[in-house]
């Protein structure tokens, strides 16, 4: 009984609390759990759990996740007024649940169980249990754990009768909809119409007020019948190469973030709700002086000084075209069917190939991305390209999209016309692409107290930090901590490295958290098998062998 255990240890040093882990204790019909105990009171918050018994609406029974997301969003907003900050030193009074990004994913924070009696809601918390002069403060932590807790779940458990809860699953439901539709009908990914794509600022959530709405070009217009009965049309960008150009400042990075940012579904009222891409898109972009373990660059180089086997090339210092060129042979090992590629954020000698250049120097590394990108559409990978200076990409793009004042036009016509003329100018050769091979882990790595600083990750066993800022489609903190404990997870083992990625994934999909984390927290996110490789690839010192 935690009210027990709090009255006996009241008064006694702050480690007495230790006294708590596992004790449980049903108030008002909510069970009550202490999960872990914090070991100081400036330390990472204590975590709890609570179980009650609920009533789905009738309807949304089959869509456990965006209910739970409903959920957690309500709690995120009340946990302030249940805590008691200022009753102690350091964490003490604590009350919080993780904050929500723009996304409706599954977390660790709410769960919704099916019973033989209905339906129970596990909610996790961090609770700071409070001292002074790191004393135990009984009465306070009790009023904490067995008053403002239960209190909080009442009013969670409450938001299930909100009118605003029913819209919330349709948006989720829809966006799942026209994702699985995606492939079957030749697309990579929709663009609604009415779409608000621009953020804010550059580091908001909120979309900008009073931007222009996007509208498809009618040429690449396509429309969903969706199951919430209403239709609607937006601009489907097809598989094989789209290439998308324009003037600065006129909506080009814009369009293709909404689109990297769309393998997550959106919340009501950001604007991007219906901007739904396939989830199996990866982002990519150079990020100089980062590791390299054992990546087959076979396809894309000529020739790099030193190098014997470009099957198996490690680095602790890409360049931006090198680092670029691994990033997409490490997605293509991973099973990634779509690239997303923005000239302004990789090296130029990635994007195209300057030949008359390559007379003057009489040398030719690596080939780009101009060159590989048909040889890729052949192998059923597609790419979509902000680009605006390559006759090779123009070339060879199967959907061109202009953007125009921050609206969309299809110059795919002009493309196609143009064609023998560029080919003139361009007398490219074709260039042939092999798929990767895969890699195994073959010894464990363990990450010695890692720590993820801002988007800097920190082990005392490692040589370098590893640097997530290229990880643009992760949509929030929860899911960066998710990456780091699926990578730890992923490196404790041996075998086929991406098996090994898919089957945390997978696990963590299912709502088995313990795969990751022995006593499952409520920081912890839905994230995909490519982005726990991003990490892994990165990691210093990884021991892999095709």
């Amino acid at each position: 009984m935690i009210r027990r255990i709090l009255e006996r240890i009241d008064g006694r040093g702050y480690k007495a609390y230790k006294d708590l882990a596992g004790a449980r204790e049903e108030v008002d019909g909510h069970l009550v759990v202490v999960d872990r105990v914090q070991g100081d009171p400036f330390a990472p918050p204590s975590i709890i759990r609570v179980e009650t018994r609920v009533r789905i609406p009738r309807g949304l029974e089959s869509y456990p996740v965006p209910v739970e997301d409903f959920l957690l969003r309500r709690a995120h907003r009340i946990a302030g007024r249940y805590s008691m900050r200022g009753a102690g030193e350091g964490h003490s009074g604590l009350l919080r649940v993780p904050r929500p990004g723009p996304v409706i994913l599954r977390r660790s924070a709410v769960h919704l169980g099916k019973t033989p009696g209905g339906y129970r809601l596990t909610l996790r918390l961090w609770l700071g249990l409070p001292s002074r002069r790191r004393r135990v403060l009984g009465g306070v932590a009790g009023e904490l754990l067995l008053e403002r807790v239960p209190r909080l779940v009442d009013e969670v458990v409450r938001a299930l009768g909100d009118p605003r809860l029913r819209p919330h699953v349709d948006a989720w439901r829809e966006q799942e909809y026209i994702r699985g539709l995606l492939e079957p009908r030749g697309l990579v990914s929709f663009v609604g119409d009415g779409s608000i794509l621009p953020r804010a600022c550059g580091g908001c959530e909120e979309p900008l007020r009073d931007a222009v709405p996007f509208e498809s070009p009618p040429s690449l217009r396509v429309e969903f019948e969706l199951p919430t009965g209403r239709v609607v049309s937006g601009m489907g960008l097809r598989t094989g190469l789209t290439l998308i150009a324009g003037p600065a400042f006129y909506g080009k990075t814009t369009l293709l973030e909404a689109i990297a940012h769309g393998v997550w579904n959106h919340v009501p009222g950001d604007g991007r709700e219906l901007v739904v891409t396939r989830r199996d898109a990866v982002w990519i972009q150079s990020e100089n002086g980062r590791w390299v373990s054992c990546v087959d660059m076979g396809p894309w180089v000529e020739h790099l000084p030193g190098l014997e086997d470009p099957g198996c090339w490690s680095t602790s210092d890409a360049s931006g075209a090198t680092s670029a060129i691994a990033s997409v042979q490490e997605a293509m090992e991973a099973g990634a069917k779509v690239l997303l590629i923005d000239e302004d954020w990789t090296a130029t000698n990635f994007i195209h190939r300057d030949r008359w250049t390559e007379e003057v120097t009489g040398k030719r590394t690596l080939l780009s991305i101009s060159d590989l990108a048909p040889a890729l559409k052949e192998k059923g990978v597609s790419v979509v390209i902000v680009a605006s200076g390559s006759i090779a990409l123009l070339q060879a793009a199967d959907t061109v999209v202009v953007m125009d004042e921050y609206r969309a036009r299809d110059a795919t016509g002009y493309a196609l016309k143009a064609r023998e003329s560029l080919a003139a100018l361009d007398g490219g050769e074709r260039v042939e692409y092999r798929m990767p091979r895969g890699r195994r882990l073959v010894k464990p790595l363990r990450l010695e107290k890692p720590k993820l600083r801002g988007t800097l990750l920190e082990a005392r066993n490692l040589r370098d930090r590893v640097d997530l800022s290229g990880a643009t489609q992760l949509e929030e903190e929860g899911q960066a901590s998710t990456v780091v404990a699926g990578a730890e997870a992923v490196l404790s083992k041996t075998g086929p490295l991406v098996s090994l990625a898919r089957s945390v994934a997978d696990a963590m999909a299912r709502g088995d958290w313990g795969v990751v984390q022995r006593t499952p927290g409520p920081g912890l996110a839905e994230v995909r098998w490519l982005d726990i490789l991003y990490l892994v690839n990165r990691v210093p010192g990884l021991h892999v062998v095709h």
